[in-house]
């Protein structure tokens, strides 16, 4: 093949004629800055989303842990009030028959008929839930007393402290807690009695704890079938019933304590209702009204609040 041998002969006498010049790399092609703009955003954007799942990861694991706690701390409170209604009479030897028979009657004298006569009467769901008030009072100062709403979930310890914020990540038993505590505004004073407008706090929990579950009065059926409030303290038992529900701003002075006048309180009660997204029949108040306001946040616009508003429909005081 003698043709062949030609060739590869010119071909190997080519190469040796090469010069610097022939053989030059091959340029690389020029790297468009719009490109390394884009390749940055790329890396920052991927940055951001790693930052942003670890910190909702972080979110996630904390909420759990905070609910665990809550339901922990709350739970070892157990059925504070038992639903057993009924009176008894309670005399100040507990020995004594209830009635005294004929013939003791005939020697009775006027200061023994006295304690049979005067003799109170105590209602006995009352003594029950006073005595573990006492007993959580002994061991948290701040105790106010105890909420409970028909119809909801809400069956918590008030506390009250003279910091509106401290409650505010802190349990009743003054740990840190996420959800906080139910607390009475620190303006409102101590007797629950002495107040025309006892205003209570709690936060909006989405795992339906704390003050969440107030959001069942905004339906209207709820609303018209409900509402009875029930506040526990050391003087006695207040049953409140809710007269109005709406949504509002935390600017709103739905949460006022102090009233200058008689006219102004009364004219506070009659807008409170007025506001109400739902009418009842309508509430007469007068100067000795009492008035129970219950304040948490609506989580469905900015410095959102949902205000419920109850009027003291009867009381018992401690006789003791």
């Amino acid at each position: 093949m003698p043709e062949n041998n030609e060739r590869k002969k010119e071909f190997l006498q080519s190469l040796d004629a090469l010069t610097a010049d022939d053989i030059r790399a091959k340029k690389k092609k020029k790297r468009r800055v719009l490109d390394t703009v884009l390749d940055n955003l790329r890396y920052l954007l991927l940055g951001v989303c790693a930052i942003a799942l670890v910190f909702s990861l972080y979110n996630i694991g904390k909420t759990i842990a905070d609910y665990t706690e809550q339901n922990r701390i709350y739970d070892a409170i157990g059925d504070f009030v038992m639903k057993q209604n009924g009176v008894e009479m309670m005399f100040p030897d507990q020995n004594m028959q209830s009635t005294p028979d004929h013939k003791t009657g005939l020697t009775l004298t006027k200061e023994d008929l006295s304690e049979y006569t005067n003799a109170q009467v105590v209602n006995k769901e009352y003594a029950r839930v006073r005595a573990k008030l006492l007993n959580l009072k002994n061991r948290y100062p701040n105790l106010y007393g105890w909420i409970t709403v028909s119809g909801t979930n809400i069956n918590y310890p008030i506390m009250q402290t003279d910091d509106n914020d401290y409650y505010l990540n802190h349990s009743y038993t003054g740990s840190m807690l996420g959800a906080g505590a139910i607390f009475a505004d620190f303006t409102c004073e101590p007797k629950l009695m002495h107040n025309r407008n006892l205003v209570v706090y709690g936060h909006h929990m989405s795992n339906s704890s704390m003050f969440h579950q107030l959001d069942n009065f905004l339906k209207e059926s709820f609303f018209m079938n409900n509402g009875k409030i029930v506040v526990y303290t050391l003087d006695g038992m207040y049953t409140y019933q809710i007269f109005s529900i709406y949504e509002t701003d935390k600017y709103y002075p739905y949460i006022t304590t102090y009233f200058a006048s008689d006219e102004k309180f009364i004219e506070f009660a009659e807008t409170a209702e007025k506001s109400s997204i739902y009418r009842k029949e309508d509430v007469v108040f007068n100067a000795e009204s009492k008035i129970l306001t219950l304040s948490t946040c609506n989580n469905r616009f900015s410095d959102g609040r949902l205000a419920v508003h109850a009027v003291m429909v009867e009381k018992y005081t401690n006789p003791n």
